[in-house]
């Protein structure tokens, strides 16, 4: 419970100065992303139990023949097929790091979802509005933006309501890297440029997380509007996986499992929720690849966004939350 209390101050603050959920404490706010997560405490009274990890799903010969999608692909999506049968590295170069197979491909949104089609989820009466208490709010006058200022359970069920679903930590780590195992979405080289990604090269002030940084000023940039970034698969480029905003996933936050995995999704008690890719303020060491976040569901700021899949129903059932 300790671990939980600590990570849940952590969170706190992070990409933006403001939060709709919590009023500010005191002093300077702390970093968003937590390159590594501390242990679980161990079983006992107060504990976390350790119920995260994957459940094993048998592999078949078709599942393994990336050059054959199962998916129907749309116009917006770029089919990401499943890893080899030895998998990939995940967390390369990271304490922690470990096998993970993929066995089914996924149909990946080639961008963020943006002002303009989460609009339309509002208008359907489905999704509830972003938060729009902020001077780098792109709903509504944006449509062209990639939404931001929403939660983990406005970004789920926009995905339900398009037929999608939120990427997994696998799913998303697969999908920016690849079988090369790139440092960045599009290689291991350059290094980030703004010519490359909406970034802040030194990552914004402590004391002004929300200010106005990065490659275009504060907030965002339109979505795709950096294409020498993009990380290109045989059926397409998918745009934004580093900078711009921070991308939900589907997992928990937990410490990496230290056996090898197979179509893993991470579930605790909790209410915390891993992301991904880094945002408009945060600094070259959030472009790679493997660099994790962590932020409790109600989270809602201005350099924080998501995209959705399209594949294979998940192991386990998602958590529900209540609230925003």
């Amino acid at each position: 419970m300790r671990w939980v209390l600590l990570l849940s101050v952590v969170l706190s603050f992070g990409c933006a100065a403001s939060r709709r959920s919590a009023a500010p404490a005191s002093g300077p706010p702390l970093p968003l992303a937590l390159p590594a997560a501390p242990p679980l405490p161990a079983a006992g009274a107060g504990a976390l139990p350790s119920s995260a990890g994957s459940v094993p799903v048998a592999m078949t010969p078709e599942a393994r023949d990336a050059s054959s999608p199962t998916l129907a692909c749309s116009d917006d999506e770029v089919w990401v097929p499943p890893t080899s049968a030895e998998g990939f590295i995940m967390g390369k170069g990271l304490k922690g790091e470990h096998r993970v197979v993929l066995t089914h491909g996924f149909c990946m949104d080639a961008s963020e979802v943006s002002v303009r089609k989460y609009t339309a989820c509002v208008e359907a009466g489905v999704c509830k509005e972003p938060w729009r208490g902020d001077p780098w709010s792109t709903y509504p006058s944006k449509p062209d933006y990639p939404v931001n200022l929403v939660s983990w359970n406005k970004a789920h069920a926009y995905c339900a309501w398009a037929g999608e679903r939120l990427a997994t930590e696998a799913e998303w780590e697969w999908a920016a890297t690849g079988a090369d195992q790139t440092r960045y979405p599009w290689g291991d080289e350059p290094e980030p440029s703004c010519d490359y990604v909406d970034y802040t090269k030194f990552g914004a002030p402590k004391w002004a997380a929300g200010a106005d940084v990065g490659c275009g000023g504060g907030g965002p940039s339109p979505v795709g509007s950096h294409p020498k970034g993009d990380k290109i698969w045989p059926g397409g480029a998918i745009h934004d996986l580093a900078g711009n905003v921070w991308e939900w996933v589907e997992d928990s936050f937990l410490p990496y499992p230290t056996d090898a995995q197979t179509d893993p999704v991470a579930r605790h008690d909790g209410a915390v929720h891993t992301l991904r890719g880094g945002g408009w303020n945060r600094s070259y060491a959030a472009m790679v690849v493997t660099y994790r976040g962590a932020a409790h569901f109600t989270y809602q700021v201005p350099a924080l966004g998501f995209r959705c899949v399209r594949g294979g129903p998940l192991a386990t059932p998602s958590p529900t939350h209540e609230g925003d």
